[in-house]
């Protein structure tokens, strides 16, 4: 276990005015590394609840963890009943908001995201290459392609019209995380489930966009995960971006690894500290 580490919480405001809070942990000179976790869940994840979290191995490091709660999320804004947030605030908002804050210091630093914290990753580069310059690498963790999960169908219409019926979708209740999600956030993910197609409100092909990248990109993807990001679906992911310089990892028993890690379990747990971390962080330091 690694000892107590300094957090500082600090607030953003995003383009436009909403307040997203980052979480500093690490020597600030050090080389940062963004984190952006994903649906129904917030910067626990990646700090955890009784002192360790991957945030927390990074800056044994040597590194600067900095952990983004997307809006909706964790210490960050709220919405009010008029607004209609979705997917793309999280990638045209929040994330390039983190990532111009580290900027200021003049240093290029990586991201990592889970799920849909890796897409939304994902989708910002690809609509703004200007990010791309102050960006080292990326590392996506269980993100798929959307019309490559096994739901896809009537259960994708099923999901976005619970969204917009509750305006939120209750991922407490259903104990698929502690963070229920934006209703917009759910609906526009579904509508990419069905239709086939990343497109941004404004009519952003993302899929164009990450055709065009070309900076070094580790995916990874769990062999026992079924349901959320099935290793089909991390794949094609993989074959989507267009880096000379991507890796693709499958976390499972018939790669070296001891279990068939799932959606969650490739993260959080004693063995993805003694396994999975240990891929990524190598990946990072030789990049």
């Amino acid at each position: 276990m690694i000892g107590p580490v300094e957090c500082r919480v600090e607030e953003l405001v995003t383009p436009d005015r909403t307040r997203i809070a980052i979480h500093r942990m690490g020597a600030p000179e050090h080389t940062p590394v963004l984190l952006v976790p994903g649906t129904f869940t917030n910067h626990t994840f990646w700090m955890g609840t009784r002192g360790v979290g991957f945030a927390r191995d990074l800056v044994a490091r040597g590194y600067e963890a900095v952990v983004l709660d997307p809006r909706g999320h964790g210490r960050s804004q709220r919405p009010a009943r008029a607004d209609a947030w979705d997917f793309d605030d999280w990638a045209r908002q929040d994330v390039p908001t983190a990532l111009r804050e580290l900027r200021r210091s003049g240093r290029t630093g990586y991201i990592v995201g889970h799920s849909a914290g890796g897409a939304a990753v994902l989708s910002a580069l690809a609509a703004e290459p200007e990010l791309r310059a102050h960006v080292r690498g990326v590392v996506v963790v269980a993100t798929p392609v959307p019309w490559l999960q096994p739901w896809r169908g009537i259960a994708a219409r099923v999901i976005r019209l619970v969204s917009r019926r509750l305006r939120r979708f209750p991922a407490r209740l259903l104990r698929l995380g502690p963070e229920d999600e934006l209703a917009g956030v759910m609906s526009q993910w579904m509508t990419w489930n069905l239709d086939g197609h990343w497109r941004g409100d404004d009519g952003t092909d993302y899929e164009a966009g990450m055709r065009t990248l070309e900076l070094p990109i580790l995916i990874v993807a769990g062999a026992g995960d079924r349901l959320f990001a099935p290793p089909i679906a991390v794949r094609g992911l993989y074959d989507l971006v267009g880096s000379p310089d991507k890796t693709f990892v499958l976390c499972g028993k018939d790669t070296t690894f001891s279990e068939d890690f799932n959606h969650v379990s490739i993260l959080v747990g004693k063995a993805a500290r003694q396994e999975v971390w240990p891929v990524i962080l190598g990946w990072i330091e030789r990049t």
